[in-house]
């Protein structure tokens, strides 16, 4: 791992200060995870991930945690809140037996 000089910050706020970090921005960026109108369709999405996605998408899940605790804004804590919800069930949907093993 190589510590950057600079922050780097992608469009959705998301902090990169690693080399590593860059790697994460670019799979959070590829993964292009779908606005979930209900847990059903949630659910069929992380029930097709790779092992690689899956990882990804419980970062994308950490990062909206972290945002709802940084949101002033009811409304707006209420709307991330029901994404997160639904990114936690897309997660839970993965098979567990393709996980990819954690380093």
């Amino acid at each position: 791992m190589i510590t950057l000089a600079s922050y780097i910050v992608d469009e959705a706020g998301n902090v990169a200060i690693s080399s590593d970090g860059v790697a994460l921005l670019d799979r959070i960026k590829n993964l292009r995870v779908p606005a979930f109108i209900s847990t059903e369709e949630a659910t069929l999405w992380g029930s097709n991930l790779s092992a690689e996605e899956h990882d990804t998408l419980i970062e994308v899940q950490r990062r909206l945690k972290d945002a709802i605790c940084a949101e002033q804004d009811p409304q707006h804590t209420l709307n991330l809140a029901t994404r997160a919800q639904l990114v936690r069930e897309a997660a839970e949907a993965f098979p567990s037996q393709l996980a990819a093993p954690s380093t």
